[in-house]
């Protein structure tokens, strides 16, 4: 159930991760960053939806492309040096 304070609904980190199908500790982790305002209620936090909703739309997905082009060039790299001939040194070994 959302909770507005000072004209601001929050929400449960796990209800908006659920919403916008984005994994709980991206959230958690730009909570920590103050990217994403948040109130703790006891040991629940519950952060602010619209700033979420500005996080996973200009971050989120920038980040996870950012990753996925890190993953892509270190399999590239493992690759090509399995491909290398014997007894030649790849040239990103060099």
């Amino acid at each position: 159930m959302p909770v507005i304070v000072e004209g601001k609904t929050y929400e449960l980190i796990s209800k908006v991760a659920e919403q916008f199908g984005v994994t709980i500790p991206a959230l958690r982790r730009a909570s920590e960053r103050g990217l994403i305002p948040f109130i703790k209620v006891g040991r629940h936090r519950l952060i602010d939806v619209e700033a979420a909703q500005r996080f996973i739309t200009t971050q989120y997905k920038r980040t996870i492309a950012q990753a996925q082009k890190q993953v892509w060039a270190r399999r590239r790299k493992r690759m090509q040096a399995k491909v290398a001939p014997k007894g030649e040194v790849s040239e990103d070994a060099a």
